[in-house]
């Protein structure tokens, strides 16, 4: 066999385990149990807390959301308002070290914390008396992750 012959197997061999490898490649997957690492991430919310029911006869008030979901290591950005034209109210969430005492209707408050440890944690309105259903004024915050 001459020196062309050679270099034509050569480069058939290379040319197939590069096509093996290739395929090889693509057709893995990741095992299930191999979650890929969440990288934390800025996230802002808009929370407001909102009457429902006829303008005379407001029955419930609530926060929309009433749940907010992050990771754990995000930064969390809550933007609070108080849209409830009867009055003043608060915002607790004391697992993140947050109280605000008062919130004038129409009002917004900016608060930020870092989402340290995954769990569910409640917020609520921190005015009692505000309302008649002051107690059902809460709302949820869900930190998912691996503790």
């Amino acid at each position: 066999m001459n020196g062309r012959g050679w270099l034509l197997i050569v480069f058939f061999v290379v040319l197939g385990s590069l096509t093996v490898g290739y395929l090889v490649w693509q057709a893995y997957t990741l095992p299930l149990s191999a979650s890929r690492p969440v990288v934390p991430q800025e996230r802002e919310f808009n929370v407001v807390l909102v009457p429902l029911g006829a303008e005379e006869a407001v029955q419930l008030r609530k926060w929309v959301p009433g749940t907010i979901v992050a990771n754990a290591g995000d930064t969390v950005i809550l933007k609070i308002t108080n849209a409830d034209p009867e009055g003043a109210h608060g915002f607790v969430l004391p697992e993140a070290n947050v109280s605000i005492q008062e919130i004038p209707p129409g009002q917004t408050v900016t608060v930020r914390f870092v989402a340290r440890r995954p769990g569910i944690y409640m917020f609520a309105c921190t005015k009692v008396g505000c309302a008649p259903d002051h107690a059902g004024q809460k709302g949820q915050l869900i930190v998912l992750g691996t503790p």
